[in-house]
This record gives C-alpha cells, structure tokens and sequence, in this order.
C-alpha cells in the first residue's frame, strides 16, 4: 500500500521538478494565467460550479470534499505564443514577430479525504500551479521593443495547502493560505546613451532580475440545492510582492567615449497582484451532461506603476549611472479593471470516456497610453476541446487542445516622446496550448482501512474460541 501511494505521489513531483526552470505562465489579461488541467482548459474554465478534479484547489477548494480516498494530478502545458506587430509606416518601421518557443508548463495537486473518519465532512489538499506569469522575446535591434524591453519574463509559482468542509449535505466551503514565489521577474532592454552623452554615443544595455515572496489566501464555495443545479464562488486576495535583486548595466561605449565602466546595483520594487472572483452556475439536463457559465471579475486597476528603486551609484562611478537607472525605472501603467466569461460543456460519453469542450473571453488590462510589447495586452478569446478516459481503476488521463487569439489592436500613444521610437502600429497574438493530465485517485482508501480495523476489533480471542 505504501509503495502505490508513494508511486503515486512520484508521478505528480517529477513532472513539476523537471521543468521548474520554466514554471511560468502567459498571460489572460494582464499578465493573468489560468492553466491549471486539461478538465478545466477543455471546458474554457467553466469549472467553478462543478470542482470535480484534484485542480479544483486552483478554482474553487470547496469541491474537493466531494473527492474520495487518495486523488494525485499531474498535469503540464506546452504553449507556443507568437505576436506580431504591423507598422502604420511600414516603409520606415519594418514588421516584426515574437519568437514562439514551445515551452512546458507544469502543476500539481493532491487531496485526501479520510471519509467516515471525519463523518464524511472534511477534505485536505495542496496544490502549486502558476496564476500569474509572462515570457516573450523580440528582435534586439527593433524599434518597438529595444528601449522598451525586448526580452521579458516574470516566472512565478504558488503552493496551495487547503481544508474544505462541508456544513450541509448541499453546501460546501474551502481555503487556505497561498505562498506566492516570484524567483525570477526581469527583462533586457537597450538605453540611449545619445541622450546623455550626445549624438554618436552607442547604445547601452540593462538587466534586470528580481525576486521575492509573500502570503496571501483563496477560498471558495460551492452550492448543489438541486441535482440539476449547482453554484460556485472563488476568491483569490490581493498581494503586494516586495522584490530585490540586481540591475547590470552594460555601457556599450566605444573607447573614445568610455569614461566609466558597466556595473550593477541593487535593485529593488513592489508588484502588484490583483484580487479576482468568479461566480459560477452549472445546469445538468440529463446525468450524464453539464452545461456551465462562469462571470469573473480581477481588480488590475491595482496596478498603477512601476517603480523599480536602486542603491546609489553616483558616489563610486558618475552621476550619469544614476541617471540611466532612473530613467529604466519609472514606468506608468494605469491599468483598468478585467472582466472574463466562460461557457462549458461535458458529457459522459460512455463508462470511461467524457468528452468536453467550451469556450472564453477576456477583457484586456492594458490601456492604449502605457501600451509595450513587454506586455502586449488586448481583448481574448479562446476555444477548447478534450477528453477524459478512465486507464483502470486508479489512472485518468486527459486531453486538451486550446488556441486562443487576442483581438487584433491598434496603439497610438505618446510613448515616443520618452523611448524616442513609437510604438504605433497594430497589434495581434496567436496562443497554441496542448494540456496533458494524469490523475491517481484511489477512492476507496479509508473504506478499506476502516473496514480492517473494524475486522480486528470484532474477531475473537484464542481464549474465547476454546470457551
């Protein structure tokens, strides 16, 4: 028995360890993500009324007090994300095209409901997964993206311990706290030393990398008053993740004008997360099928600025250092409140085969005045499809295939007066996303525990039998 669950409990952790250097997510709106399971992306994240998978930790906890025994998920993404960019003068700014890495996206979840242990009324679980995140690159030498950042990431994870109870035979309710882990959020970007220095002065380079941790907590609810209707709530709080780390600045002056050398600073900034909530509502005509709309809600208003702080540099070099830093980190962002919807289907195609599709908006975050394609943020929307099959009596594995598009936008702001380049043009981003997940789910676990330990207790003793 121990060696299954500690089988099980393999499959989940190789996945998340073997790709931890690319634990990070692309973004919804913002820099929002919402990969979390095949089960879920299949059915465009209408997924909050039902909660019916180990990732429900991510969506809405409440639900797994309706998970049996022992469930174990591994689920990874592999998403390939390309934007392109039109000049409105393409004879002067030519056209230009992100690079679309296929890169692996792990997450990972457990719970354990001990059953009549608990009078069936109790369920634990932890999960990790990234809510957040961004990874792009660019041409160095572009003009939309080299003195406004031509390669960005913010790589993020949470992990999730979680307690769900269920106060009546139709309500449930579920949180915990949630540790967020920024481990690397930063980006290169060029810097116009002719500003400073004047006309034949080459440009200089800046690197930025940062990281940091906070608390913050998630709760959900979940509501089944009828077989052919159910509700769902989730919550997820604001957090404020102070960051630190270095700046190194590469001069890339020529010998005749060289009068300091690169150097580094630290470097340090608050960012922003944003509290979100969903309500959700599930209708089941028949048994075998669900139909789900979710409406949510996330707070980007909260992210106003960006003001990246340094020590000082002047007293040991010039003053021109600090110059430099403080001109990379001021930035702008005013972004605007998100909106999202979400529409679901699933249907129990035969005894071990259920299929499901659906489908979402997003609402963009950024506005036209701080418009960058660090972040290239526009109104989205997405498809799904996927499978469940049951391998067994323990293994599910699933399915999904999801392309998304962010509506084509066109920018005209003022940034060219700070950047000295525009960032006017149209915008456009194509998303591929495949979602593969295995589940582990031993339901009957404490049944039989349970029924041992009873079995024990009622057999009789040597003396009583030769009585």
């Amino acid at each position: 028995m121990k060696g299954k669950i500690l089988y099980a409990i393999a499959v989940v952790l190789i996945p998340l360890l073997s790709f931890s250097n690319y634990l990070y997510a692309v973004g919804s709106a913002g820099i929002e993500n919402a990969s979390f399971s095949a089960e879920s992306l299949a059915q465009g994240n209408a997924v909050v009324a039902q909660a019916e998978e180990p990732a429900a930790i991510s969506y809405n906890p409440a639900g797994i007090i309706h998970l049996p025994g022992l469930q174990i998920q591994s689920n990874t993404s592999f998403l390939s994300i390309l934007t392109t960019f039109k000049s409105r003068t393409p004879d002067t700014v030519p056209g230009e095209k992100s690079s679309a890495t296929l890169v692996p996206v792990p997450t990972a979840y457990m719970t354990l409901n001990p059953g009549e242990l608990f009078d069936n009324r109790v369920a634990f679980g932890i999960g990790s997964d990234s809510p957040f995140g961004l990874s792009n690159k660019y041409d160095a030498g572009h003009p939309i993206a080299r003195y406004a950042g031509w390669r960005n990431w913010f790589k993020m994870y949470t992990i999730k311990p979680v307690v769900a109870v269920k106060l009546f035979d139709w309500l449930s309710i579920g949180g915990g706290p949630m540790w967020y882990r920024v481990y690397d959020w930063g980006g290169i970007q060029a810097y116009p030393n002719r500003l400073i220095l004047g006309a034949g002065a080459a440009d200089g380079q800046v690197r930025l990398n940062l990281s940091g941790q906070h608390w913050g907590w998630h709760m959900g609810v979940l509501a089944k008053p009828h077989k052919q209707h159910h509700f769902g709530f989730y919550f997820r709080s604001p957090v404020v993740v102070n960051t630190s780390g270095l700046a190194k600045v590469e001069r890339g002056l020529t010998a005749a004008l060289a009068t300091t050398a690169n150097f580094e600073t630290g470097a340090y900034a608050k960012y922003n997360l944003p509290l979100s909530f969903t309500w959700a509502y599930a209708f089941k005509p028949v048994e075998s099928t669900t139909i789900e709309f979710d409406f949510g809600y996330t707070r980007w208003s909260t992210f106003e600025r960006l003001f990246i702080d340094h020590d000082s540099v002047a007293a040991t070099t010039t003053a021109n250092n600090d110059t430099i830093i403080n001109a990379i980190g001021r930035n702008a962002k005013d972004f605007r409140d998100s909106f999202n919807y979400h529409l679901g289907l699933n249907h129990q195609l035969t005894k071990n085969l259920k299929i499901m599709m659906g489908g979402w908006y997003y609402t963009h975050a950024g506005p036209n005045s701080s418009f960058i394609p660090a972040i290239a943020d526009s109104d989205r929307l997405g498809v799904g499809a996927g499978f469940n099959y049951k391998i067994g009596k323990h293994i599910v594995f699933g399915f999904t295939y999801v392309p998304s598009w962010n509506i084509p936008r066109r920018i005209n702001n003022d940034i060219a007066a700070t950047l000295g380049v525009s960032e006017d043009g149209r915008y456009f981003t194509f998303i591929n996303e495949f979602t593969a997940s295995f589940t582990y789910h031993w339901d009957d676990l404490f049944t039989k525990l349970l029924k041992k330990e009873k079995t024990g207790q009622v057999q009789p003793s040597p003396a009583e039998l030769v009585a």
